[in-house]
């Protein structure tokens, strides 16, 4: 009895395999974003508390509304009450530093720090049948890793190279992102996101502490013993508009 059990169960999840091999359809998707930062990350500076460079004590922080793009491959089948899509996918988040940080290191002659965000996520989406006019609302969850990085600041071009600058490590850390929208017809979707990319180390190059100017390297050296090391919970409200195929 018991054996026949598991022969029928093996049956009907072969017959399911089988069916949703049928019906499923793999996709994949290019978006365009619009981001606002959160946390650490979107949170201001204080002119009153620094000059420029801003160094490893205030970078990572004042990031502006930033734009960007991102991949994704999912496999969308039907399980009676909707479809749900497993998904693999990686996105690129540009965000520079506040206009008015951007402007003085115009004033200063200084190159101006600029933020990447990449998070690379795996994750699920469901989508509901369609209501009106082939307009199809979803829902969607991911985790996986952000790898953020910090363009460096300071002099760094022409016989000035290597004078007077501060340059970043790339860094990982967790991430998560939650959205919601709807496809319109097959190929065009709008979606609202927020993107839990993680708190970030901030940690100097090796470069920066060793090939610096004397001047620099000690500032860079006073700064990395005295405060610790400095870490940066970064997020971004995201509006995206993907193209699927």
């Amino acid at each position: 009895m018991k054996s026949n059990i598991i022969k029928i169960f093996c049956l009907s999840a072969l017959m399911f395999g089988i069916g949703s091999s049928v019906n499923a359809q793999f996709r994949q998707s290019i978006y365009l974003n619009g981001n606002i930062p959160t946390g650490n990350f979107g949170s201001s500076i204080s002119s009153n508390q620094t000059t420029v460079p801003l160094t490893y004590e205030h970078i990572g922080r004042d990031a502006s509304i930033g734009f960007g793009a991102g991949y994704r491959a999912s496999y969308r089948f039907d399980v009676g009450m909707g479809e749900v899509a497993p998904f693999v996918g990686v996105d690129l988040f540009w965000n520079m530093i506040g206009k008015e940080w951007r402007e003085k290191y115009m004033d200063a002659d200084y190159s101006t720090p600029t933020y990447f965000n990449i998070p690379i996520l795996a994750g699920v989406s469901y989508f509901y049948d369609e209501l009106w006019n082939d307009i199809t609302p979803f829902g969607e969850f991911g985790i996986g890793a952000d790898l953020m990085m910090i363009t460096r600041e300071g002099l760094g071009s022409g016989e000035n190279n290597g004078l007077t600058y501060f340059a970043y490590k790339p860094n990982f850390a967790m991430a998560w992102m939650i959205g919601a929208g709807a496809w319109f017809g097959r190929h065009v979707s709008a979606g609202l996101y927020y993107y839990g990319l993680g708190t970030h180390p901030i940690d100097y190059t090796q470069k920066t502490l060793d090939k610096n100017t004397a001047a620099a390297a000690q500032v860079a050296l006073n700064e990395s013993l005295n405060h610790g090391r400095e870490k940066r919970s970064v997020g971004s409200l995201a509006l995206r508009i993907g193209f699927h195929f």
